[in-house]
């Protein structure tokens, strides 16, 4: 009998972790992932990410994008994610992302939004299956669009598919009909060369303005 009451037990908590929402972001229509200012595909194997930045506004988020190590400082992701070449037999530029979370206590995995963060799923690419800072092209986008609102329980009844071929509002990156374009990052040396500059022509401009001593 005490046999009987612990499978029974060990049923019940299987039954109740195999209950989660799930997130599918289907790449497989007439948008392909692309590289930026090129017709080449993503790389099989490049991370996709299903979530949101905590805190930011959209502007917030697309003034830095050029601070990946930030903007994954404040990514809040639901489940997983996926990668480029999923679910297509590892195709380059195409995928089938499926993610899941509990978004229902006590057992919840994922935090859902709150203000100053609206409603909306964002999804995230770059070209590394590292992460954003190891990546040298990236891809954020969203949609108004009402399957682009988070699943709000656990068991299946607001479960979410959306795809690029939707209405995108395209925050880091291009869209037209036919693709959505990642956007480059600078890479660090180039950042850091910039910053060098343009301290070294602040510095030239402040000499420049430097009154010169009056001559007897």
């Amino acid at each position: 009998m005490k046999d009987i009451h612990l499978l029974t037990a060990a049923l019940v908590a299987l039954a109740a972790n195999c209950f989660a929402a799930t997130i599918t972001v289907d790449g497989t229509g007439l948008r392909e992932m692309l590289k930026a200012g090129s017709t080449d595909p993503v790389p099989a194997g490049s991370d996709i990410l299903v979530g949101y930045f905590t805190g930011l506004t959209d502007a917030q988020i697309i003034s830095n994008q050029h601070n990946p190590t930030f903007l994954e400082s404040k990514f809040i992701s639901f489940g997983l994610g996926g990668a480029i070449g999923q679910g297509v037999g590892g195709a380059a530029g195409y995928f089938t992302s499926v993610t899941t979370a509990m978004v229902e206590a006590p057992g919840a995995t994922f935090t859902l939004p709150s203000a100053p963060n609206n409603n909306q799923i964002y999804v995230w690419i770059f070209d590394s299956n590292i992460s954003a800072a190891n990546a040298t092209q990236q891809a954020i986008f969203t949609s108004s669009a009402a399957n682009w609102s988070w699943p709000v329980t656990d068991d299946g009844s607001t479960d979410r598919m959306v795809s690029p071929d939707d209405n995108l509002s395209m925050l880091i990156g291009t869209a037209d009909s036919s693709s959505v374009h990642l956007a480059a990052m600078p890479e660090p040396a180039s950042c850091g060369l910039l910053v060098m500059g343009l301290a070294g022509l602040l510095g030239m401009r402040r000499v420049e303005k430097r009154p010169h001593p009056a001559r007897g």
